[in-house]
């Protein structure tokens, strides 16, 4: 199975939202934030922009909630699928996130769960300040945890 995730490099995002207008545009073939399966978070009171995205939990709470079990994982990939003919709309997944990632379609009230594009992320690609990586789970967070430390240090 794949570990790899979609990462944020925080202090790199200028909160541009091209990687909204990039997923949209590759899963619905128009540039909509509302479509996106990625949203930047804005805190204008420290002046920081935060990209969301799915997590990959080790145990997906959106997955548990489903009442259907149209929230589920490529066994093959790891890759998050929401199968479209399943999905009730009823928002138990969104409600279940911890992070807030899944949002409901606006037309189609199916949820909308990033699939890392098939292992080729184009949010990742398209970044132009590459405040998105996409690298096994393991390294993300030793690179988080460095950065953390990195900070204190220099307080």
């Amino acid at each position: 199975m794949n570990d790899k995730i979609v990462s944020v490099v925080e202090d790199r995002c200028s909160g541009c939202k091209q990687c909204e207008m990039i997923c949209s545009f590759v899963h619905e073939k128009r540039y909509s934030p509302r479509l996106s399966r990625i949203k930047v978070v804005h805190f204008e009171d420290r002046g920081l922009s935060v990209p969301v995205t799915c997590a990959y939990c080790e145990r997906p709470l959106c997955e548990e909630a489903c009442p259907v079990g149209a929230m589920t994982h490529d066994p093959e990939t790891g890759a998050a699928r929401v199968n479209e003919e399943l999905c009730l709309g009823c928002k138990e997944c969104a409600n279940a996130c911890p992070i807030g990632a899944i949002e409901m379609h606006p037309r189609k009230g199916v949820a909308l769960r990033c699939d890392l594009c098939g292992g080729d992320p184009s949010c990742v690609k398209y970044c132009p300040y590459q405040a998105l990586k996409f690298a096994p789970s393991h390294l993300a967070v030793k690179s988080k945890r460095r950065a953390q430390v990195a900070a204190r240090t220099l307080e």
